[in-house]
């Protein structure tokens, strides 16, 4: 590749800074700590980072960022509407459990900062925390850019076998995201950015190893080991920030899926002081599932897919204003009812898709009104008001018809969307039954459910398709984004960074992908319970 670089002039204002040949505009910009919104990963379908490029007579042509590759200089002026910060993306809370809480009652003295990082293969969440008062000052989540290489874990492995310099691309798109977001909430604050002198950063093995600029090739074939598993301390500027150098602290990792968040996410729910038979699923693009038995802890990982995420759906989006997130079906011949995110109660934003939490709600409802079959299929009956049929394989269910969406065009739920969450929960229910029975219990005696996915769901919508076994729902417990929560008492107290060293010791790992029956029982839980 040729070491030529291109200019790009940004308009109004004339800042101008460099693409690198055969990289997209989208990147280039990314680059620059620039962010745009990339609600379907880069694929050029959603529109979201739309730009203007303008000739130099003057022309004007409005194009995708993600589709638009840098081949010569040229002059962009970027929407408002385009730029990420304007929809920073809905996390869950962090949760601090009481004992935590406790350890800072009687504190006094001068103020120090950190950062806590819940680096997610869709989206990443930093939290801004007072490590005097164990306090979370601010917080904000932002799409993982990475996902330009791909939706899912898998994806970005096989894209740095690819050519080794998507290594170092794929850190800098991450490492930029974080610094972005740091920035965010450290000037929102008013205080000085020297001021955060350390962070913690949980994530999956291939996010972590990808962000350390360790290769994670060793992950993606049998038998799906990381190159390292020891918790590491290592120094901002040896990951290309730009900040003032800070220490970054990870968490150990048990095995190629079983990482630093499933083990944050079991310190902040107190997994350890848990009844036995107490089962933590973390819900994400990945399931990673731990569970309390009799003597030990058992963990498993399960690739539930996008579908969870939105990011994969055909109107799909992440959960930021204008996406539906809950339906309600009263009648087969009306429309459905539905919410959105909308964080402005002053005005009615219009739907723009659907995101993972949304999805869910619809299809529980589909089945709860028989407007699909246990198999999947729609029920293509007339008396169906919002099902259309627009050729072989075309059926959809339409949520918000044109006239009534944010672009023109009507956000529906197709069969392919149905056949991605049953691919999603076989995947999520199946590793449980193993995880389970790998343990010697028949059922979970309490679930709690983790991740920011999880958070929003409905647990009886949960059950009607089959994510989860059916029980008592008081037994099931929703517990915010854990995993931000561990990484916040790692960053504030070392007890809980000994913790994580020694709960990673005692985990028993079940590998469902050398287990031969896994792939028939998946099979069977396809379709949804009757």
């Amino acid at each position: 590749m040729s070491d030529k670089k291109y200019i790009v002039n940004l308009l109004p204002h004339g800042r101008q800074i460099n693409a690198r040949p055969e990289r997209s505009l989208m990147e280039a910009l990314m680059d620059q700590s620039i962010f745009l919104r990339s609600d379907c990963g880069g694929k050029g379908s959603c529109g979201k980072c739309r730009v203007k490029i303008v000739s130099d007579n003057g022309e004007t042509d409005f194009k995708e960022a993600c589709q638009v590759i840098v081949s010569e200089d040229i002059s962009v002026e970027i929407p408002e509407s385009s730029m990420l910060s304007s929809h920073i993306i809905t996390k869950a809370a962090a949760s601090l459990p009481p004992a935590f809480k406790d350890r800072f009652k009687d504190v006094e003295g001068e103020d120090h900062y950190g950062i806590a990082t819940d680096l997610g293969t869709t989206t990443i969440a930093i939290y801004l925390c007072n490590t005097s008062n164990g306090r979370v000052v601010s917080s904000l989540a932002v799409k993982n850019p990475q996902a330009l290489y791909g939706d899912d874990v898998m994806s970005r492995i096989g894209a740095v076998g690819q050519d080794a310099k998507n290594l170092k691309r794929l850190q800098r798109l991450v490492v930029r995201a974080i610094e972005w977001g740091i920035k965010e909430l450290i000037s929102s604050c008013g205080l000085k950015e020297e001021m955060a002198s350390q962070m913690v950063t949980v994530g999956n093995p291939t996010m972590i190893h990808i962000f350390a600029g360790v290769d994670p090739e060793s992950i993606g074939f049998s038998p799906y080991q990381p190159a390292f598993y020891e918790s590491r301390n290592i120094q901002s500027d040896d990951l290309g920030f730009t900040l003032k150098n800070f220490s970054i602290q990870i968490l150990p990792q048990v095995s190629g899926f079983i990482g630093g968040d499933i083990i944050s996410a079991a310190i902040a729910v107190d997994l350890e002081n848990q009844p036995e038979g107490t089962l933590l699923v973390d819900l994400g693009t990945n399931g990673e599932l731990m569970l309390k038995g009799k003597n030990g802890f058992f963990a498993t990982s399960c690739a539930t897919g996008p579908a969870f995420e939105g990011a994969s759906l055909s109107c799909g989006m992440q959960a930021i204003p204008g996406a539906i997130n809950r339906v309600k079906i009263e009648g087969l011949q009306n429309l459905p009812e539905y919410s959105l995110i909308n964080p402005s109660k002053s005005s009615r934003t219009k739907p723009s898709g659907v995101c993972g939490t949304g999805v869910i709600s619809a299809v529980a409802q589909f089945l709860k009104n028989d407007i699909i079959a246990p198999g999947g299929l729609f029920n293509k009956k007339d008396k169906i008001g919002s099902l259309q049929n627009e050729g072989p394989g075309k059926v959809h269910y339409i949520l918000a018809p044109k006239d009534d969406s944010s672009d023109g065009k009507a956000v529906f739920i197709s069969q392919k969307d149905i056949r991605s969450v049953q691919l999603g929960k076989s995947a999520l229910i199946t590793g449980i039954e193993f995880l389970l029975k790998e343990a010697g219990f028949d059922r979970p005696g309490k679930i709690i459910i983790a991740g920011a996915f999880g958070t929003f769901l409905d647990k009886g919508d949960m059950m009607t398709l089959g994510m989860i076994p059916a029980m008592d729902p008081a037994r099931v417990e929703v517990a915010g984004n854990s995993a931000g929560a561990g990484a916040i008492m790692v960053l504030c107290a070392n007890a809980y960074l000994e913790k994580a060293i020694q709960l990673a010791d005692k985990i028993k790992i079940v590998d469902l992908a050398c287990n031969q029956d896994f792939q028939e029982v998946f099979v069977k839980k396809l379709n949804f319970p009757v």
